[in-house]
């Protein structure tokens, strides 16, 4: 107690001070610069309040101690927990005095006052005991979600207006993804998050309900579909005579929102631009499109012969770089927004279009010669410190910097299998992990340490050889994985014994895979699309078969659903083509599930899509797809 009544004693005296020291309070309010209403209200305070000193501890009456009428909150936080300290252990029975009730205005206060006192309202948020100014309230109340703050709008009128504040909305709105209502000229930004959380809510119960209008992509005159990719903005497609075709999504969805035929399926053949091939020799066979995609800026097409074009985009109709490979055929082909790299068995190229003016840097490296191995697959990443590229050799596992090919490392020198065609691999999105799969067995290497370490884990003795991992766009710690007898698994890297969660709808080798943090989708080689819910498994919520041809491409974000089907004949029989050439030529289909088509429906075909709280529901003998659809 000696050591406590002491500390209070030097902190009182420290207080009194800082007190005497500081400028003397003003008699008139003339002093106060013009128009500084912060000062102003300052110096009416101090002449209004009465301030006294409280006596040490040692000169006073135990008895007589009682909580300071104004607990001072302008030197830190320590001096009111030093305060709110001292004063509980003299007496716990005392009681802290309620603040100064407020004057009530009168017919004798001015406008002056009544303007002190309502910036004085404004300016001061009572938290607890304390009062805070209203910047360092909002920097607290911007670190609450949504749930919290429609709580704190219903506990006082200070916390309700901190709670409206508008800069606190609109940095909640700009956190939301980017798939969301656009804001309204007049509306208020807590309106606008309002908006955009019951438009996702809305395309998640569609997503759950196959609630959507299809297009269909065709182009008949380009005979056979056999590629295809997406980004955003355009779609880009590849045909059999060298073609390749952009369709703008925008336009896709506005043919939704302008209406037109009742149907769900729409048709449009109409593209945005053209881009025909260079290679338009009549005398030689033209060469079908292997590969599309997208650059930053550009769009890049790889021909079976070898031969790579890149197009700027919405500028001119031809090429602005072109390349003849000289390795054949191509094994794999991957890109980011700024390198494009492509893999055979002896080579690994890359080029560099980081300078969207000039000519792209080039790079090659030969795995024959240069490291005595042969490339089975391989994939790239550039979400870390360095874009970087793991391969799949048949003696070892190598990482590669995409910026100077020389710098690589040879990592794991196990797979010296001459059996093995290829070893599937991806590298985690979230964090520097490179996932291999060889054989019936999963392996982890974290790509940060300086070895590449192999992470401890038993994925080992899996139902069944390794036949895809996606583990890019996936949620941090999952990855994905299919195996050759149509299974799919999804692995989370914190539970090292095995697969989390298992589906078993397929029938087909499994081509595609997507996942997000609710639903998965996957696709097959017989043209099956199916979409499941990680809560649901193993059951999907629907499926959709438009052709019997692999589906080569199949994407989705949280409005649509591309897919791609391409046939395995890329050279038709010309006359049964000329005769029927739709179910030949392979297409693209979109799915827009912001279309909502359940008011359209007819009487009899509403009880489909209702749930359990329906009182109709119970006297039809109909089972709902989606058992657990409006649970959230």
């Amino acid at each position: 107690m000696e050591s406590l009544d002491a500390f209070r004693h030097s902190w009182q005296k420290e207080i009194s001070r800082e007190k005497s020291t500081s400028a003397p309070v003003a008699s008139d309010h003339s002093q106060a610069p013009a128009g500084d209403l912060c000062r102003l209200g300052a110096n009416y305070k101090n002449l209004s309040e009465h301030q006294t000193t409280i006596p040490p501890v040692s000169q006073s009456n135990p008895s007589s101690r009682t909580a300071p009428s104004h607990t001072s909150f302008t030197i830190g936080i320590g001096t009111f927990i030093a305060t709110s300290t001292a004063v509980l252990s003299v007496n716990k029975s005392c009681s802290i005095e309620p603040p100064v009730p407020k004057k009530l205005k009168t017919a004798h206060s001015t406008l002056l006052d009544e303007l002190i006192r309502d910036i004085d309202e404004s300016t001061d948020v009572p938290f607890f005991n304390v009062s805070l100014p209203r910047e360092i309230a909002l920097q607290i109340f911007d670190h609450l979600s949504i749930k919290d703050l429609y709580s704190c709008l219903q506990v006082c009128r200070a916390w309700h207006s901190l709670s409206c504040d508008e800069l606190l909305w609109y940095n909640i709105y700009k956190q939301l993804d980017d798939d969301k209502p656009v804001r309204k000229r007049d509306d208020t930004w807590k309106n606008c998050v309002k908006e955009a959380v019951l438009f996702s809510r809305q395309l998640v119960q569609n997503f759950k309900n196959h609630q959507c209008r299809t297009t269909k992509l065709t182009y008949r005159l380009g005979k056979v579909l056999t590629c295809a990719n997406n980004n955003s903005t355009t779609i880009v497609a590849g045909y059999s005579t060298g073609t390749i075709r952009t369709w703008s999504i925008e336009a896709i969805l506005s043919e939704h929102t302008c209406g037109g035929d009742d149907d769900n399926d729409t048709q449009l053949d109409t593209p945005d631009i053209i881009y025909e091939s260079t290679d338009v020799n009549q005398l030689t066979d033209i060469s079908s499109v292997k590969s599309v995609g997208f650059l930053k800026n550009d769009i890049y097409a790889v021909h079976d012969d070898g031969l790579l074009e890149v197009w700027t985009k919405d500028v001119g109709d031809q090429p602005r770089y072109t390349q003849q490979l000289t390795s054949l055929p191509s094994v794999d082909i991957s890109n980011t927004d700024d390198l494009l790299c492509t893999a055979s068995q002896s080579r690994f190229n890359v080029w560099n279009f980081q300078k969207p003016d000039v000519m792209p840097e080039f790079q090659e490296l030969n795995f024959f010669t240069d490291l005595n191995d042969s490339i089975l697959s391989q994939c790239i990443s550039s979400h870390h410190f360095i874009p970087i590229a793991v391969i799949a050799g048949k003696k070892s596992l190598w990482c590669v910097s995409l910026l100077n090919l020389s710098h690589r490392l040879s990592f794991y020198s196990t797979l010296a299998c001459n059996s093995m065609q290829k070893v599937s691999l991806d590298i985690h999105n979230e964090a520097p992990l490179a996932i291999i799969g060889v054989e019936n067995e999963i392996k982890l290497f974290d790509l940060q340490s300086a070895r590449c370490n192999i992470i401890a884990t038993n994925y080992k003795h899996l139902p069944a050889n390794v036949h895809l991992i996606q583990a890019d766009k996936c949620p941090r710690n999952e990855f994905l994985v299919a195996y050759d007898n149509a299974q799919i698994s999804i692995f989370d890297q914190r539970q090292k014994d095995g697969a989390v969660q298992h589906f078993y709808n397929h029938f087909a080798t499994i081509t595609t895979l997507q996942m997000d943090t609710w639903k998965l989708s996957s696709s097959d080689s017989r043209g099956f699309v199916r979409l499941w819910d990680r809560r649901m498994h193993p059951h999907s919520l629907w499926h959709m078969n438009p052709q019997p041809h692999p589906v080569t491409y199949c994407s989705f974000d949280k409005q649509t659903l591309i897919c791609a089907l391409t046939p395995l004949c890329k050279r038709p029989d010309m006359i049964e083509y000329e005769f029927n050439s739709d179910p030949l030529s392979g297409h693209i289909y979109v799915c827009d599930f912001n279309s909502d088509i359940s008011t359209k429906l007819d009487d009899d075909l509403k009880i489909c899509t209702s749930t359990y709280d329906a009182p109709k529901a119970s006297n039809r003998r109909i089972g709902l797809h989606t058992p657990y659809d409006i649970i959230q």
